[in-house]
């Protein structure tokens, strides 16, 4: 699938929920951002400057067009008012949505679902190269690159409350 039909998806799925009483605003970004990083999440609202972005992972474009517009479909629904959340508000507008036009639109949905191939976890795919580790439990917490966290060490605490350390590999 290529950019411009993303954005066509787009705007087509706002005319979608204008159409069954859904108060989409108008100040969303009309074109989708495609990005490479993530590996687990789907699609993304924010806002920059008064405007809305609707975001999508890259791996997203291997589903079927169904499903890349029902994530679509969920992200533009974060941009109604009341909506940042999934609430009562965004599961009402979400049920709208999927009675009228046949989405699965939900909170959270799986990789199986969207008919895409599992991705393995980023901690599965890049080597540990740190491990901070509890002085007084032994928990140990990998890491693959220096955190803020790692910085300031001794402004942390475990969970336990015992005093963490840092360890190369």
């Amino acid at each position: 699938m290529v950019r411009e039909d993303i954005d066509k998806i787009l705007t087509e799925v706002i005319k979608e929920a204008e159409a069954v009483n859904i108060p989409v605003p108008s100040n969303i970004n009309k074109q989708v951002y495609i990005n490479p990083r993530p590996k687990r999440r789907f699609g993304c609202c924010s806002t920059k400057n008064g405007k809305f972005n609707i975001e999508i992972s890259e791996f997203l474009l291997k589903a079927e067009e169904s499903k890349i517009r029902g994530v679509i479909a969920h992200e533009v629904l974060h941009t109604c008012r009341g909506c940042r959340d999934h609430g009562l508000r965004w599961k009402e507008y979400a049920k709208k949505m999927n009675d009228a036009y046949g989405y699965n639109i939900k909170r959270v949905s799986s990789f199986e679902e969207l008919g895409l191939e599992t991705i393995a976890r980023p901690e599965e795919q890049k080597e540990i190269k740190y491990i901070i580790k509890c002085l007084n439990c032994g928990k140990e917490y990998p890491r693959q690159r220096f955190t803020c966290v790692m910085q300031k060490i001794e402004a942390y605490r475990c969970q336990c409350g015992g005093k963490l350390t840092l360890i190369k590999k």
